[in-house]
């Protein structure tokens, strides 16, 4: 939990609105080119009025060749005149994130463990559904919250990705989708990492995929997950981000979502509750609820009556989420009839209730089951690899 308290003491949750953005501000002469996948159409509009000397209208030209008709080479973009293709791309990079593995589920869910450049791993997963594909990104390496049902949270916060490597994560699915004939309708910052620890960089990549010029992905298709930091919820509300939100809320009692939640120390769920209420009159929208159901901890009898009266009154949706097996975290998924049970109690008290019943759990790609290198794996390895006593090596 100190761990968990530390790094959110480090992060400007107070203080990180949309309108705190800063410009991008580059020279031409810089000897590093700046990667294009971190830009929005208004940052690149400032770096080629001030740079170039150009009006705004080409800003939308580029983003229409790069996400609309996904063309990277300047050389091909055929109404910029041809002095200014060489100037751009002595400015201006398109470092797409190598992808490492790509696992395929039974269920037709795909799962992904990109590179970064410098050597990170992180994972994005292609849900498969009935009637739609639903990407989910990662936002972080690794995560500081600390959740004790999460594999993520075995490693530790790493770093921050930038709104470059979250979108790298998007194209590199998008072209590797062409495989499979297929695409993705819908996106949930629900992979590794806390999205609204990494405020400025999730919101820099939110503004990028639903620019009408770009990408124009509704902002009612997409869900930024927040394990619960109030000050981020109330500034996501009030400056109206272009997503949806939602929130794992997973234990009804403060006493339980601190065992299984170190964040709810410093976010109780009085508080936590009263930031979603907020943030659904400031925003006009509903907020979801996530639940993961751990059985014998957060689903019974008693904890449904208190789940009915915490979101009593709240626009809010409910999304039953029964916990996918983690060797060695110590928790039991819910029998199958109790987890509908919850649901049809819930739906009968008049509150919109559905059950997540996750995809890709043969290859670990579902909910809470995303990993590249645990804390954990790394002391059982440097234990493996200890030389034993009297041995030289």
């Amino acid at each position: 939990m100190a761990r968990a308290l530390k790094i959110l003491d480090s992060a400007d949750v107070s203080n990180t609105g949309l309108l705190a953005l800063a410009p991008v501000a580059i020279s031409t002469t810089a000897a590093r080119k700046l990667n294009f996948f971190n830009l929005s159409r208004t940052a690149l509009g400032e770096i080629l009025s001030k740079e170039f000397g150009l009006p705004a209208f080409r800003s939308t030209q580029i983003f229409q060749w790069v996400y609309r008709k996904g063309i990277t080479d300047f050389a091909l973009m055929s109404d910029l005149g041809a002095e200014l293709r060489e100037k751009l791309a002595l400015c201006f990079e398109f470092p797409k994130a190598e992808i490492a593995t790509r696992q395929i589920s039974s269920d037709g869910t795909r799962k992904y463990v990109f590179k970064l450049s410098d050597g990170k791993l992180v994972e994005a997963v292609m849900i498969k559904q009935p009637t739609r594909m639903t990407l989910c990104v990662s936002s972080q390496v690794g995560c500081g919250m600390g959740c004790k049902f999460c594999r993520t949270a075995t490693m530790g916060f790493v770093r921050h990705l930038s709104a470059g490597e979250i979108m790298a994560q998007v194209v590199g699915v998008i072209d590797d989708a062409k495989e499979f004939g297929d695409s993705f309708s819908n996106i949930v910052f629900m992979g590794m990492g806390e999205p609204l620890h990494n405020y400025k960089g999730v919101l820099e990549t939110l503004h990028i995929l639903t620019d009408h010029h770009g990408l124009a992905i509704s902002q009612r298709k997409i869900t930024v997950s927040t394990s619960g930091l109030v000050p981020a919820i109330r500034d996501f509300g009030t400056h109206k981000a272009p997503a949806n939100l939602a929130i794992s809320l997973n234990a009804t009692t403060d006493e339980i979502r601190s065992r299984i939640m170190p964040l709810n120390d410093r976010f109780p769920l009085a508080e936590l509750m009263a930031a979603a209420k907020d943030y659904t009159t400031v925003s006009g929208k509903e907020v979801t609820l996530e639940y993961v159901m751990l059985s014998g901890l957060n689903d019974s009898a008693a904890d449904l009556s208190r789940l009915v009266k915490l979101v009593n009154g709240l626009p809010s949706k409910v999304n039953l989420i029964p916990y996918n097996d983690n060797a060695g975290l110590g928790f039991q998924t819910p029998a199958k009839a109790w987890v509908m049970e919850w649901r049809n109690k819930l739906v009968s008290k008049g509150i919109n209730a559905t059950v997540r019943w996750s995809k890709g759990q043969d290859i670990n790609a579902a909910c809470g089951q995303l990993v590249t290198e645990s804390a954990r794996q790394k002391k059982t390895v440097s234990a493996e690899r200890r030389p034993s006593a009297g041995v030289v090596r």
